[in-house]
This record gives structure tokens, C-alpha cells and sequence, in this order.
């Protein structure tokens, strides 16, 4: 605080205090301003850190998901076609009977 004492001292040898003190009100309105100024900066420096670091983390996430699904992806998007079964007939039941009724031992 001595240094802005000197100042102050200084203006008020040169240009008289109240000339001075008018320029001292511009100059504390000045420092307030630069004061909001760099909290402004630093709040916004540290959402853009917060901000990369989310971005970070959920390209990772997605890179891990996608190598999880890589190898079912192409199943899913093109399955494969299912082979046309060949009709099938009918069940002969006669075949598992003798002529007394009784089941056939081999077939």
C-alpha cells in the first residue's frame, strides 16, 4: 500500500489534491473494473478446463462402448440369412408300429 501512497503523494505535489483526487476516482473505478475483469477470465478459464475434462472423459467412454459392440455390430446390422429349410413331411405313424399294434424296436 506505501507504493499507491507515493503515487498518491506524487499526484497531489503536481497537480494539486483536487485535481488529483478526481484522477485517483477514475484510477480506483479503473482497478475495480481490471479486478471483475480477471475474476471474469479466471471463472471462464476454469469452465473451459471443467468443460475438456468432461469431453475427455466422454470420448473415452464412447471408444470403450464401441469396442465393447464392434464385433456384434456387423451381425446386427447385417444378419445373416436363414438357409431356406426344406419343407418337411409329414410324420408317417404307421412306421413306428408293427402290423399287432406294438412300437418297432429299430426303426
Amino acid at each position: 500500500m506505501s507504493k499507491m501512497q507515493d503515487i498518491i503523494d506524487s499526484m497531489n505535489a503536481k497537480l494539486g489534491k483536487e485535481t488529483s483526487a478526481m484522477i485517483a476516482d477514475d484510477i480506483s473505478q479503473m482497478l475495480s473494473f481490471e479486478s471483475e475483469s480477471t475474476k471474469t477470465i479466471q471463472n471462464k478459464d476454469k469452465e473451459i478446463s471443467r468443460l475438456k475434462d468432461n469431453n475427455e472423459k466422454l470420448i473415452t467412454a464412447n471408444g470403450n462402448l464401441l469396442q465393447q459392440i464392434s464385433s456384434e455390430s456387423e451381425e446386427i446390422l447385417s444378419p445373416k440369412q436363414q438357409e431356406a429349410e426344406a419343407p418337411k413331411e409329414p410324420f408317417n405313424f404307421e412306421s413306428v408300429f408293427d402290423k399287432n399294434g406294438n412300437f418297432k424296436k429299430t426303426m
